[in-house]
Order: structure tokens, then sequence, then C-alpha cells
């Protein structure tokens, strides 16, 4: 899938008829775009101007060595005092969005297209919208949770492989045992 960055339009969109009864022509759509940075950064379309969302002050806090959760002990990037910088892009943007259950019948792919020149904005139009019905997906994914719950349910999982203790200890002691049994088969067909 990729990195992307988010973009917001404050403009009018040009939506079709078609979307308009959908209850598609709200300006409440956040849109994805590949075709800036990539850097899952913030984006906004407004008063015929690209902007970016910066912050005043950026620092990393340091994460807790002792802490259970990864997540916790690698730190995170805190951020304040957003602000918009404007953007002098000057191309096609293609941004998109795949909108579920709307209507609870269907799902659609909208794509717009924005032209800039020099940082200013020509136009958007409606690159590509496509409609189709959402009972397949909803029973691809009834069947894909009823999979995941049967497997679930097998006594070796249930018990032993999808338990807390055999991800937190025993899969690890698996993982050292068989690299240092690869590393050992490496070293002894150098030797060879």
């Amino acid at each position: 899938m990729g990195m992307f960055d988010n973009i917001s339009v404050s403009e009018e969109l040009p939506f079709s008829q078609e979307m308009k009864e959908l209850g598609l022509d709200k300006n409440n759509l956040t849109f994805q775009t590949k075709d800036l940075d990539c850097l899952m950064d913030t984006y906004i379309i407004q008063n015929n101007k690209l902007f970016i969302q910066k912050y005043k002050t950026e620092r990393w806090v340091q994460g807790d060595k002792n802490s259970k959760n990864l997540m916790d002990r690698i730190g995170h990037l805190e951020r304040e005092d957003p602000y918009f910088e404007r953007i002098f892009h000057h191309g096609e943007i293609y941004f998109y969005e795949f909108v579920q259950d709307v209507q609870n019948k269907w799902d659609c792919w909208v794509e717009f297209k924005a032209i800039f020149t020099q940082g200013n904005l020509e136009k958007i139009e409606l690159h590509k919208f496509e409609k189709n019905e959402n009972a397949t997906r909803k029973q691809q994914e009834e069947e894909f949770n009823a999979q995941l719950e049967r497997e679930s349910n097998i006594w070796y999982n249930k018990y032993f492989l999808h338990t807390i203790f055999y991800r937190k200890y025993i899969s690890h002691i698996w993982y050292k045992v068989f690299n240092r049994l690869g590393n050992l088969c490496h070293n002894i067909s150098h030797k060879l």
C-alpha cells in the first residue's frame, strides 16, 4: 500500500448528479494522495491555494525502557502549535477516497484531479467515480471473520499458540534456538 499524504478540500468539488443522489456531495471527505511527498503529511486546498500543515515545535519524547508495550518503549514525536504554510506546487494532484456502505448498499471510489499553476489552483475535475454493490465484500468479510474465529477456537491455538505466554516467552525461545542453529550450520558450511 505504501505511504501517502492526506488532503482536505475547502473548495466546492464537482460532484456528479449520481454522487449527489447518493449523498456524497458534502465536503466532509478526507482524501489521500500519492502525488506529493508521501510522508503522511496533511495538506489543504483553500482559497485556490495549496497549504501544508506544519508545527512550530516538534520534540522527541523518549520512551520508557521498562514498559511492556513496544510502542511505549520506542517513544513518540510530540507536536504543538500547528499552522499552515503555502506550497507552490506546479502540476496535477490526484486525490481519492474509498467510501464504504453508502446508503448501506454501495462501495464508492471517488477520485478528483486538481491542476495547479505556480501554486494557484486552476481547476478541480472529477477524474473517476465507481459505484459497486457491497454485498460481495460484506459476505467475504463475514467468511474471513468466521474463519478467524474457527482457527482461534482450535484447541492448540486457544490454549497454546494464541496465548500471551506463548507469544511473549516461548516464541522468543524458538526464535533464538533456530537462529543459533542456522548460524551454526552457516559457520560449518564455510569451514568445509
